[in-house]
């Protein structure tokens, strides 16, 4: 091995005390292999565990929250207590390779498939129509409650089926990112309307689940949250937008953020910093 490599076989230690034996992350990747109530298959456990050898943690595919927050054929359910055996069999296969396991935390919101719903009731931060007809529906304020308890909830599940850590999906253009959009989030209630309330819903989210791991862990758990900088949409996510959700994020003593962009080399295209670096944020 070229001794430029050999930092990424060297334990690292999380601020929050959790430790990993090498800096190697295997990232989410979607596998259309649940079972289709949402319970784990052996199809799924084979193929995580052949990549989960050498990793400093492995990160799940995304699991849905709620029934109906589901956004593809095959994805993993975590939003009853029957799923945490299944869950469970997945965190202990990914350890048994010296590996951590992660658990990553979803609802689609608008990218849900209405097939995959119950009753096809797609539901959104605000209606949303596609040639001319109406695909999703603006939630309701107690229906963001309990997306938030569902949070909090996946995340107790998480830690009772063995789990070292959870992220919480906010990228990619699902219900988090959806609601922090000035795009897709039109609503004029406390959930909407101007930045710091649109941020409200996700930055619930992210306490829920704090407080979830808090309460209920008995050793440091790896805490993570994944977001997407930019969306080419005018009114849509800037950099400028991003640089308040990071302020914010470092308030809540997370232990990483994930950065999802479509090519690895994408630059900013509006409301970076171009005299100064922001990575200062991340310190």
């Amino acid at each position: 091995m070229k001794k430029d490599f050999e930092p990424l076989f060297e334990p690292f230690t999380f601020p929050g005390g959790a430790s990993i034996n090498g800096r190697l992350v295997v990232a989410p990747m979607t596998h259309f292999g649940s079972h289709e109530d949402g319970t784990i298959s052996k199809e799924e456990i084979d193929f995580i565990t052949a990549r989960s050898s050498d990793m400093g943690m492995v990160i799940t595919a995304c699991a849905n929250v709620t029934p109906d927050g589901k956004a593809f054929e095959g994805q993993p359910s975590i939003a009853r207590d029957e799923d945490i055996p299944g869950l469970k069999k997945l965190a202990s296969a990914i350890q048994a390779k010296g590996t951590k396991a992660i658990i990553q935390i979803h609802h689609g919101g608008s990218q849900a498939l209405p097939h995959l719903v119950p009753n096809g009731d797609v539901v959104a931060p605000s209606d949303v129509f596609k040639d001319g007809k109406q695909i999703a529906r603006a939630l309701k304020e107690e229906e963001i409650v309990h997306i938030i308890d569902s949070f909090k909830e996946a995340a107790k599940r998480a830690v009772e089926a063995g789990f070292d850590g959870v992220e919480i999906h906010g990228a990619n253009g699902y219900l988090l990112q959806q609601f922090y959009s000035p795009h897709s989030n039109q609503r004029t209630d406390q959930w909407g309307g101007n930045e710091e309330k649109r941020l409200a819903f996700p930055i619930a989210v992210v306490d829920a689940v704090k407080e979830a791991i808090e309460k209920h862990a008995k050793k440091p758990l790896i805490f993570g949250y994944r977001l997407s900088p930019e969306e080419p949409e005018t009114p849509g996510l800037t950099m400028t937008e991003t640089f308040t959700l990071v302020d914010v994020l470092k308030t809540k003593n997370l232990d990483y953020l994930h950065i999802s962009l479509m090519e690895i080399d994408s630059k900013a295209r509006r409301g970076a910093d171009t005299d100064k670096t922001r990575m200062e944020l991340l310190k």
